[in-house]
């Protein structure tokens, strides 16, 4: 079959070869085990299947690889995964400079979680652990409480560490008594100075400090305490939480 490599900078060129060489040859094929060691894992079949549907991407500055959107069956994902375990890495990195230096199968973890979306959460937990840029993953949209109410949830922006936040709150409820009556200088608020110096539209907004305790969802079953938070007239929030750190159930391998 025929696919483009993506290099950077908008090069690319066609190459022909097989569903494992477009796998070997797309950077984002396989997550990781032990990053340290470019070590990876074979993911289970829903995966790679959404992955091959999705035709790849072109990775902008960074490497990438494209193809025509296919899938593949429960027999060919047994045959890519024998070719995958015995492949020998170490002779073909000027071949696949982006392939993983190791792939594992945790078979244990793509049985008990075969779809993608509960797989990769998995991953993160069983290999990685969770670190404050995951605190709320992936599109997952965190819900605001005072006590148990929830008043609403939280389109996250981005982050600037600390791990302080910024998004927009969506509610049915009127939010202003948990955030007072005073107007805030925002170049005394770093949180939100910080977001003002990207988008000057944020600044054009008269910003509240929150004087009630509150609480948000994060995307790994919790409940952090936010310690600090400032609403716009707008509903533009930044908050930060008392984050507490995930640490990876599994961190060696023999």
């Amino acid at each position: 079959m025929e696919y483009t490599r993506h290099w950077s900078m908008n090069e690319s060129e066609k190459v022909k070869g097989d569903l494992c060489s477009i796998l070997l040859d797309y950077p984002y094929s396989f997550p990781y085990a032990f990053q340290e060691k470019d070590i990876r894992l074979i993911p289970p079949i829903d995966f790679i299947n959404k992955l091959l549907k999705s035709e790849g991407t072109s990775g902008g500055m960074s490497p990438g690889c494209t193809w025509k959107s296919m899938s593949i069956s429960e027999e060919e994902y047994e045959k890519l995964i024998q070719k995958l375990l015995e492949f020998d890495f170490e002779s073909h990195t000027d071949i696949y400079p982006y392939a993983p230096k190791r792939l594992i199968l945790d078979e244990e973890l793509n049985k008990n979680f075969p779809k993608k979306e509960d797989w990769e959460k998995q991953q993160i937990l069983k290999y990685i652990g969770v670190h404050e840029f995951i605190e709320f993953y992936d599109e997952y949209k965190p819900s605001l409480y005072l006590n148990s109410e929830n008043y609403g949830t939280i389109e996250i922006f981005g982050t600037t560490g600390g791990p302080q936040y910024f998004g927009h709150l969506t509610s049915s409820k009127e939010i202003k008594p948990l955030f007072g009556n005073k107007i805030i200088n925002t170049d005394k608020v770093e949180m939100i100075h910080e977001w003002i110096k990207y988008n000057e539209k944020f600044s054009k907004t008269e910003w509240y400090k929150a004087t009630e305790e509150m609480s948000v969802s994060d995307s790994w079953g919790r409940q952090p305490k936010i310690l600090e938070a400032y609403i716009s007239n707008n509903s533009f929030i930044s908050f930060k939480t008392d984050f507490k750190e995930i640490k990876p159930s599994i961190n060696n391998i023999i």
